[in-house]
């Protein structure tokens, strides 16, 4: 018995959008809060800015992870081995499904290089 890409429901046009939105907010979240921590907001206390980076780093990993899985599981845990060119319904879920792992690692990576870049700061100088 095959089964289906997805059989549960249609795929959504924006789930393969979530994970470079959260890369996007983490990014931006990421660098204006440390601009006020270090700039207008500064306090003695440098490394609660570093922690939590860290943390909304972690949390923004793990929802793009949940994606990154998700989608890896549609694809019954292998790679696509065939062209999803047709128009049929399991190839346009077998495209969405790795079009989502795909942008899921490319933002995971992404967040990943943002959160270090932004603790290597070591907090304000």
């Amino acid at each position: 018995m095959s089964r289906s890409a997805h059989p549960h429901a249609p795929d959504r046009l924006w789930v393969p959008l979530i994970s470079p939105i959260i890369w996007s907010t983490h990014f931006t979240i990421s660098y204006i809060w440390a601009a006020m921590a270090c700039g207008r907001f500064a306090s003695p206390a440098g490394r609660s800015l570093e922690r939590a980076l860290i943390v909304m780093t972690v949390i923004a990993l793990v929802a793009i992870g949940v994606f990154f899985l998700r989608a890896f599981r549609q694809l019954n845990y292998r790679l696509p081995d065939q062209p999803n060119d047709d128009g049929t319904p399991e190839d346009r879920s077998r495209f969405m499904s790795h079009t989502t792992m795909l942008l899921a690692g490319m933002s995971w990576i992404a967040t990943l290089f943002v959160g270090v870049a932004a603790t290597a700061m070591g907090g304000c100088q």
